[in-house]
């Protein structure tokens, strides 16, 4: 019996390491770290935002990876725009990084539904203020050719309802 649980047990390490995943990323979705926000290939995607242990993440979570899913597979979906993830920390959680995102925006004309965001017409991920999670924005080429974020979602079931008024009928 020790040796079929030692043999299941070095079979699920093996699948963890093969898979690359750190702890938390999504499964089935294009997860990045914070620095590649405005350096994917496409010229419109969705990031959303999610941490560990974040009830409101574990929520939202299947369907993002369900989004994921359905465009990769169904035809009619591959126009949408793509989703990638980003795992974010505190200084805490990550001590020694240069900027941190997860942070409240205290000025004027944030975004959110308190304005603790500011992501509209941000051109850097340094500069961008994501208050909760989870949360979900969009990036766009402008007429320049430059990418700008828009605040698109925050919470469960607004970035539930985002993403599936993206998907309209595409599968069905």
């Amino acid at each position: 019996m020790k040796k079929i649980i030692l043999i299941l047990i070095m079979m699920m390490l093996g699948l963890l390491i093969a898979c690359g995943k750190q702890p938390g990323e999504l499964r089935n979705v294009s997860n990045i770290a914070t620095s590649e926000i405005f350096n994917q290939k496409e010229t419109k995607y969705y990031v959303y935002f999610h941490r560990l242990d974040c009830p409101d993440c574990d929520e939202s979570a299947p369907y993002v990876i369900n989004y994921s899913q359905i465009i990769k597979e169904y035809e009619g979906c591959r126009n949408k725009r793509k989703i990638y993830a980003v795992l974010l920390f505190t200084a805490s959680e990550k001590p020694g990084r240069s900027t941190y995102i997860y942070r409240e925006y205290t000025g004027e004309g944030g975004q959110g539904t308190n304005g603790k965001y500011f992501v509209d017409g941000v051109r850097a991920w340094e500069d961008l203020y994501i208050a909760t999670t989870s949360s979900l924005i969009s990036i766009s080429e402008n007429t320049d050719g430059v990418k700008v974020a828009k605040y698109v979602a925050q919470g469960a079931e607004a970035v539930t309802r985002a993403l599936n008024e993206q998907l309209g009928t595409c599968y069905q």
